[in-house]
């Protein structure tokens, strides 16, 4: 059981980096998405219009690699254990475990309010 509360805290550790590559991507597909529709939806675009998104869409690459670069250097720092086979298949269930409860109440969310 120590072993899987020193697991957490290391992923704690590394969950703001984890974030911070998630916002960077969702600001790079939105910004640069957003380029491409105005670009292709008219010809009557000035490069005002797509100033912002574009700015959007780089300064999330930036944010993706930074982040990604800290979370590389955070899994650096944190020294390699070595596990037993029946300790990571404990915590590859209790990964798959969170995911299917995950799961089950996106279903019921999912069935309640279109019910």
């Amino acid at each position: 059981m120590g072993n899987m509360v020193k697991q957490a805290k290391s992923e704690l550790k590394q969950l703001p980096a984890m974030l911070g590559k998630l916002l960077g991507g969702l600001m790079a597909v939105v910004g640069f998405a957003a380029t491409v529709w105005i670009i292709t939806r008219g010809t009557d675009w000035v490069v005002a219009d797509i100033r912002g998104y574009l700015g959007l869409g780089v300064a999330g690459i930036i944010v993706f690699v930074l982040s990604s670069r800290l979370l590389a250097r955070r899994c650096a720092e944190t020294p390699a254990e070595v596990t037993l086979p029946q300790e990571s298949s404990r915590t590859s269930m209790l990964a798959w475990g969170i995911l299917l409860l995950l799961v089950v109440l996106f279903l019921v969310c999912t069935y309640f309010l279109t019910r």
